[in-house]
Formats: C-alpha cells, structure tokens, sequence
C-alpha cells in the first residue's frame, strides 16, 4: 500500500457518493466507511499515491453535490500497521520477552502473580496465587522455568 485517502461528509449519504465515485475514478481498495457521530461519515481507502489523489479529488467532487464535505487528505506512504488498524483489525503489539530468573527479585508482586497465572502447569491456583507472598511466587516460578535435570 502506497498511500491512503480519508474523505469524512456531513451524512452517510454523501460519503456513499464520495465511495463510488472514487472507486469508479481510480484503481483504489476501499477500506471501510465508518460514523463517527453527531452526523461526521468518514470513508477510507487505499492504493498508489496518485491513484489515491485522483480517488480523493473524485470523491470530494461527488460528495459536494449531496453533502457537506468536513474534509479530505491523503497520507502517502502510511506506516504499515495503519492499513491493519483503519481496517478494524489491531495493530500487532509487541510482546515484552519473559523476565530472566535473575530478573524475578526485581519484579513487583502484582507482576510475579500475573507470571504464575500464566503457567500451564502451575502448582498454586486461584485464590492460592492472590494470597502468595513474593518469596513463594518467585519460588513457583523458578521451578516451572527449571528444566527438569
């Protein structure tokens, strides 16, 4: 993806003009049209940056012949999570990597308990791991991350 277009009416009537027309003027993916409230319809879309413009420029007219055109703009060359995130899906987010056993002394308890909650084969369960003070969690944790010698 190259670039992406955002045109927002005044209307959900406008933006429907606004998507067709600029579907209609260029090679472009429509992405989603969404309301944002108190009447604001935004239409998104993507593709090669002039194709993009074209679509953007195409749109608005249309649009301005039924609605209230609020705005435009073309954002070239987008990050590439963005797409994922107009798209509805979440942009992916980055796992932090486990603590060392080193690391485990220098952890607060509400993490430590998180850890232990996350084991599979965890011996303390439930209310056992809310009343664990931090020596017991760090003892837990250690001996589910020991390799069995």
């Amino acid at each position: 993806m190259a670039a992406i277009g955002l045109i927002e009416t005044r209307g959900l009537v406008g933006v429907i003009e606004a998507a067709d027309a600029a579907a209609k003027s260029a090679q472009v993916e429509l992405l989603g049209i969404e309301q944002a409230g108190a009447g604001l319809v935004s239409l998104r879309f993507s593709g090669e940056v002039a194709a993009v413009q074209v679509a953007v420029a195409a749109g608005v007219a249309a649009a301005l012949k039924v609605s209230q055109v609020i705005s435009h703009h073309v954002i070239p060359a987008p990050h590439l999570d963005l797409k994922d995130l107009l798209q509805g899906q979440p942009a992916p987010t980055p796992q932090a990597a486990p603590p060392t056993l080193d690391e485990l002394d220098g952890l607060p308890v509400a993490r430590l308990r998180a850890l232990v909650r996350q084991l599979p084969d965890a011996q303390l369960k439930g209310r056992q791991v809310s009343r664990a003070n931090k020596k017991v969690l760090i003892a837990e944790l250690r001996r589910a991350w020991t390799p069995d010698a």
